[in-house]
């Protein structure tokens, strides 16, 4: 069993990719092993990390939090995958596309849930 969950944050706001660091390394569980800034650093963090759950921002520079998706998905099925947006209408392709979850950026709480449902399914 998985004790400590591997986490990569994909965020393209600095001051959020900090807020939602900082919340998610207050719990003992989750080890946040890396922060990204645009999507193609995100595909580099998620193929050398191998994170058990990646929080991925949707509108990001470089290529988005969609594509992200996508091209993760394409060779990996195993990372749990929270789009983390504030465009609500993105949910249902967001889904289709291959996402664990969908949260709007207000659901810090909802995503720390996330988190622990993720370590106790192993």
């Amino acid at each position: 069993m998985v004790k400590n969950l591997r986490i990569v944050i994909a965020e393209d706001k600095a001051a959020l990719r900090r807020l939602i660091r900082i919340e998610l390394s207050k719990m003992e569980c989750c080890n946040v092993v890396g922060t990204a800034a645009d999507g193609v650093e995100a595909l580099r963090l998620v193929e050398e990390l191998n994170p058990h759950l990646l929080v991925l921002d949707i509108s990001m520079p470089r290529k988005d939090g969609l594509e992200v998706l996508k091209e993760i998905r394409s060779r990996d099925s195993a990372t749990v995958i929270v789009m983390y947006s504030s465009n609500p209408s993105l949910r249902q392709q967001c889904l289709e596309a291959g996402a664990n979850y969908f949260l709007d950026k207000s659901q810090i709480a909802e995503l720390k849930a996330i988190c622990i449902s993720t370590l106790l399914a192993g």
